[in-house]
């Protein structure tokens, strides 16, 4: 899966975390897209997708730019993800 990634996404306001693949070739306002959508369907929608999220690394504490590419941002496999 060269065109993907794993990551660990965090969602603190379900109180859950999720293993998921991410394709590298998308930005960052995709991705968050494809997220939200779907954690509204596996939280049976407890889970607001109407609320504005970002992207958030928890080592670095960068918010990720929604106009940023995947592959162009340090992310790698099995990275910690939190989005809030």
């Amino acid at each position: 899966m060269k065109n993907k990634i794993l990551i660990n996404l965090i969602v603190p306001e379900l109180m859950e975390e999720y293993e998921l693949y991410i394709p590298v070739n998308e930005r960052i306002s995709k991705i968050k897209e494809l997220i939200v959508n779907s954690l509204k369907d596996l939280s049976d929608n407890k889970f607001n997708p109407t609320r504005k999220y970002n992207l958030f690394d928890p080592d670095t504490g960068e918010i990720y730019d929604n106009e940023m590419i995947i592959r162009d941002l340090n992310i790698k496999n099995s990275k910690a993800i939190i989005l809030f």
